[in-house]
């Protein structure tokens, strides 16, 4: 089984989906994370403001944030293999990475 970590900025709420103005890449990553079979893919989301200790014992995440501050986050790895950095990607290009082929977001 394969685990995708994401760590989050600090946002609002847990999903970041929330408030007056939606971002639409998060919705979307939302909605592909739930798709994904449970069976071949954990998803583990921390959050800087809920979850704080989870960056400083991760040592790769801990070291990019200080390296490069709160804007290198968010940080995607697949297993322990960065995927993405800085910004959320789109569900085709994570797809891709994670070797699921070309998805295609319908959401």
């Amino acid at each position: 089984m394969k685990i995708l970590k994401i760590y989050d900025p600090a946002m609002c709420c847990p999903t970041g989906v929330c408030g007056t103005s939606v971002d639409t890449k998060l919705v979307q990553l939302a909605n592909f994370i739930n798709s994904l079979d449970k069976t071949k893919f954990k998803v583990k989301r921390f959050g800087l403001s809920t979850e704080p200790s989870e960056y400083v014992s991760n040592k790769e995440v801990a070291r990019l944030l200080n390296e490069k501050g709160v804007e290198v986050l968010p940080l995607i790895f697949l297993d322990e293999e960065l995927l993405f950095e800085g910004d959320y990607p789109s569900v085709p290009s994570l797809s891709s990475k994670m070797g699921l082929g070309s998805f295609v977001a319908k959401f």
